[in-house]
C-alpha cells in the first residue's frame, strides 16, 4: 500500500511556490484580460467605423513618433494600438502566472503560453493592414484571430478557476454537457465565418451595398454585383445561425437542472442573437452610424464568449480537486 500512497501523493502534489493568493491573482488577471480583450475589439471596430485605420500612415509609430501628432483619426488609431500593447502585456503576464501558479493543469499552461504569440501573430497582421492600406481580407484576419485570442483567454481563465483547489464547483455532468458543447462548437465555427464575411464585407465597401432590410434594394437575392453579393452571403449566415443558436438553447436548458452553468448561456445566447439581429437591421436602416458599428460588433463578440463559455465548461475536466487537494493534505504534501 505504501508505493500506491506515495503514487497518489505524487499525482496530487502542488507546484512550488504555488500559493493561493497567486493563483488568485492570476485567475482575476486573467478574466481582466478576457474584458480588455473585449473592449479592445470595440476600439478597433470604431477606427474603422470613423475610417481612422490610416489615421497613422507607419507603423508602430504614428508620424514617426510614439504619440500621435494633433489629428482626430491619429488620436483613434494611436489608441487602439496603446489598447492593443496594454493587451499583449496583460497576456504575457497571465502566461507567466499560469507558469508560476498552474503548471498541474497542462491545459492552462499551454493555452496561455500559445496565446503570447497568436497576439504577436494579432500584431503583425495590424502591421500588413496598415503598410498594405487596409486590405479587406486581412482586415477580416485580423478581426477573426482577435476573436480567437478571446477564446483562449476565456479557456484559460475558466481553467483557471476550475483548477483551484480552495474553489467548490459542483459535479460535472458529462452526457448532457458534451451534447451542449458539441452544439456550441458548431455554432463557434459557423460565427467565426460570418465574422470573417462581415469584417471583409465591412471593408471593402459592400456594407452599404444593400440599401433596406431583410431584403436587398426590394429583392430578397442580391443582384449580379460583387457588393451585394458579399453583403447578402454576410446575412444568410448571420440567419443561419440561427438554426445552432435554437437547438443550442434547446439542449442547455433541458440541462439547467443538471449542469450548473447550462441555465445562463441558454439565456444569454438567443438574447444576444436577437438583439445582434436587430442591431444589424439598424445599422442598415440608419447607414452604418459609428453607435451601432461598433454595437454590433461587440454584441457579436459577446455570442462568441457565450458559446466559448460553453465549450470549455462542456469539455474541461479539472486536473485538481477539493477533495484531491485535501487528500493530498493527509499525504503529508504541503504547497
Amino acid at each position: 500500500m505504501r508505493p500506491r500512497a506515495e503514487h497518489r501523493c505524487a499525482l496530487l502534489r502542488p507546484v512550488k511556490g504555488v500559493t493561493y493568493s497567486g493563483m488568485k491573482i492570476a485567475q482575476r488577471l486573467a478574466l481582466a484580460t478576457v474584458v480588455m480583450t473585449l473592449f479592445l475589439v470595440a476600439v478597433g471596430v470604431y477606427v474603422r467605423a470613423t475610417g481612422s485605420g490610416l489615421g497613422c500612415p507607419d507603423w508602430p509609430t504614428c508620424y514617426g513618433d510614439i504619440v500621435p501628432p494633433d489629428q482626430y483619426h491619429a488620436y483613434i488609431e494611436m489608441s487602439h494600438r496603446y489598447t492593443a500593447s496594454v493587451v499583449g502585456l496583460m497576456v504575457i503576464a497571465v502566461a507567466w502566472l499560469a507558469w508560476k501558479h498552474y503548471r498541474h493543469s497542462p491545459f492552462v499552461l499551454w493555452t496561455a503560453i500559445a496565446t503570447v504569440p497568436l497576439v504577436g501573430f494579432q500584431g503583425i497582421l495590424g502591421a500588413i493592414t496598415v503598410v498594405r492600406e487596409l486590405p479587406p481580407e486581412i482586415v477580416a484576419t485580423h478581426l477573426l484571430t482577435a476573436m480567437i485570442v478571446l477564446s483562449f483567454q476565456v479557456a484559460v481563465a475558466i481553467g483557471m478557476y476550475l483548477d483551484d483547489p480552495d474553489t467548490t464547483w459542483p459535479s460535472f455532468t458529462t452526457g448532457p454537457a458534451r451534447r451542449i458543447g458539441a452544439i456550441g462548437l458548431a455554432a463557434t465555427i459557423w460565427l467565426a465565418i460570418t465574422l470573417w464575411i462581415g469584417g471583409y464585407m465591412a471593408e471593402s465597401g459592400a456594407a452599404t451595398a444593400c440599401a433596406d432590410w431583410p431584403f436587398c434594394n426590394g429583392g430578397p437575392f442580391p443582384a449580379n454585383d460583387d457588393h451585394e453579393i458579399t453583403h447578402m452571403v454576410h446575412r444568410y449566415l448571420a440567419g443561419a445561425l440561427l438554426f445552432f443558436i435554437v437547438p443550442f438553447t434547446i439542449a442547455a436548458w433541458r440541462a439547467r437542472h443538471e449542469v450548473f452553468w447550462a441555465a445562463p448561456v441558454a439565456i444569454a445566447a438567443p438574447v444576444l442573437y436577437a438583439v445582434q439581429v436587430l442591431v444589424g437591421a439598424l445599422n442598415v436602416w440608419y447607414v452604418f452610424p459609428d453607435l451601432l458599428t461598433v454595437s454590433h460588433t461587440a454584441i457579436a463578440s459577446a455570442v462568441w464568449v457565450t458559446l466559448s463559455v460553453a465549450v470549455v465548461f462542456a469539455y474541461y475536466k479539472p486536473v485538481v480537486s477539493r477533495a484531491g487537494y485535501r487528500a493530498s493534505r493527509r499525504l503529508g504534501v504541503t504547497a
